[in-house]
């Protein structure tokens, strides 16, 4: 006979809840099923990392994380791994009902918000989710003093990088060796997008400081000068910020933007072949001069 650990984690994996529910109801101290061969992961972890949501709700009603929040030997909590699998119902369901984990960090250092930004699957619901219910995360860093900005520009996730910018992170934190998020841009192209993206943000931040200032002097009149004409004209529709995305998503030139399509990675970028690696061996070249720093 198969052992019950053994019948409750298959069960879990064949996305099985009726099993799930007889198992659990003939075994209730088997309801976290800790499995000490697979870093010490629990029933929920399992279901987490799967996407399988139903399961993962019948086990958080039964109790399971009733005593404290199941973190494995790399303290990563199921949320964590829904977030780096992108899973995002299951990470928006996780981060509504244990909003308090939201900003802890696994033994990488690094939180939900970031492995979400990684893995480019959370940006309908799941990034808004996390910022809304921990809104300190957005500030963020790594161990390495790497920011949720710092990775979605590193791992290429431009629409990740947009939002980000919109829930306002800030595009200039430095991590623990003075590299901003635009130095990780995974290639010249993604880092002349972010630029214009930074310069766009900028303006609307400016605009909207003017705007409070007339408000609070009672001016009745606006006057249109040259550089409101051009903040004019600089300005997108929505609908044409999220088709210039998927332009530099798929590897089309954006409106004002020269680049080839076929551009591959900037040579000597910190995300080089060495991942982020700060050794003199892995020092960047600067843009202009080629010269290592």
């Amino acid at each position: 006979m198969i052992d019950v650990s053994r019948r409750l984690r298959r069960a879990i994996l064949l996305n099985n809840l009726p099993l799930v529910r007889r198992i659990v109801r003939n075994n209730p101290s088997r309801l976290r099923n800790v499995d000490f061969d697979d870093k010490s992961n629990t029933s929920l972890h399992l279901a987490a990392r799967h996407g399988f949501t139903q399961i993962a709700e019948f086990l958080i009603d039964k109790g399971h994380e009733d005593e404290m929040i199941s973190r494995n030997n790399d303290f990563e909590t199921p949320l964590m791994l829904a977030a780096a699998a992108g899973k995002e119902d299951m990470g928006v369901m996780l981060a509504k009902r244990f909003p308090r984990c939201i900003p802890w960090r696994d033994r990488a250092g690094l939180d939900a918000l970031m492995l979400a930004c990684k893995s480019g699957f959370g940006t309908l619901h799941l990034i808004p989710t996390l910022i809304l219910h921990g809104p300190s995360i957005l500030a963020a860093a790594d161990s390495n003093g790497n920011t949720a900005l710092h990775h979605a520009s590193a791992s290429g996730e431009l629409k990740a990088l947009r939002m980000l910018l919109q829930y306002g992170a800030n595009p200039l934190a430095s991590n623990a060796y003075s590299w901003t998020p635009v130095h990780y841009s995974a290639t010249s192209a993604a880092e002349a997008y972010f630029k214009t993206l930074i310069i766009e943000f900028e303006k609307k931040k400016a605009e909207g400081r003017r705007e409070g200032e007339r408000r609070r002097k009672g001016a009745g009149v606006r006057l249109v000068t040259d550089e409101d004409g051009l903040e004019g004209r600089g300005r997108v529709s929505g609908d044409r910020e999220r088709a210039r995305d998927d332009a530099a998503i798929n590897g089309l030139p954006q409106p004002g933007i020269e680049w080839s399509p076929i551009e591959k990675r900037r040579a000597m970028t910190p995300t080089e072949s060495r991942g982020w690696t700060f050794t003199p061996e892995g020092m960047r070249a600067r843009a202009e001069t080629g010269e290592s720093i």
